[in-house]
């Protein structure tokens, strides 16, 4: 619990919410990050190109747990890469900021990084499960990351930003709070496959 769900907690205070279930194909929030790496990629230089989705990674024991999260993201990449449209496309999803003992959702995005860094490609990264910028993306994926691509060889390494403030970002939001204020219990673009189990919105049928 948050401190802010505490703090309702104590004073006993009543408030109605609705639940925003999760967007990963949401047609803006598609658009934005679609958008923003146009923006990067040269079309002219495809075949030395990698675009690598990195997202926070989880343990393994979570996602057979139920979980939706890895499958969301699945989602979200299958969407954007069908919304780029750009043939010959060479992609991969990888998971990073892995700490502790357990076995972690893969591939890394380090050891991606450094096997495409190896072939020296031009390694453009998407934080594809970032929607605002912090530690993960500024000092991980900036710093941390980009040395690794260097050391190894990468003949360019950029980093497409999260969507943040973008507009297209905030009409997905938009829309899902208005959704929400018409009536709508959940929100989300699509709903979870019956095995996710942690879904809120399985969860509340």
């Amino acid at each position: 619990m948050t401190s802010n769900g505490r703090l309702i907690k104590a004073t006993k205070i009543k408030i109605e919410t609705k639940i925003i279930c999760c967007y990963p194909t949401e047609k803006d929030f598609i658009l934005s990050y679609s958008n923003l790496i146009k923006k990067k990629i040269d079309l002219n230089k495809l075949n030395e190109t990698i675009l690598i989705f990195s997202a926070h990674g989880l343990p393994e024991n979570k996602i057979k747990k139920g979980d939706p999260y890895q499958w969301q993201v699945e989602q979200s990449v299958k969407e954007l890469v069908n919304k780029l449209s750009i043939k010959n496309l060479k992609y991969i999803l990888s998971y990073q900021s892995r700490v502790g003992p357990l076995k972690w959702i893969g591939p890394s995005t380090e050891k991606v990084i450094t096997d495409e860094a190896k072939k020296e490609k031009i390694i453009i990264v998407v934080p594809v499960a970032f929607v605002s910028e912090h530690s993960e993306t500024l000092v991980e994926l900036d710093i941390e990351y980009r040395k690794l691509a260097e050391k190894n060889g990468s003949k360019d390494y950029i980093r497409i930003p999260a969507v943040t403030a973008n507009q297209d970002f905030i009409n997905s939001l938009k829309s899902s709070i208005l959704q929400a204020s018409n009536g709508e219990r959940f929100t989300s673009s699509i709903k979870c496959l019956s095995k996710f189990k942690k879904c809120p919105r399985l969860r509340n049928l």
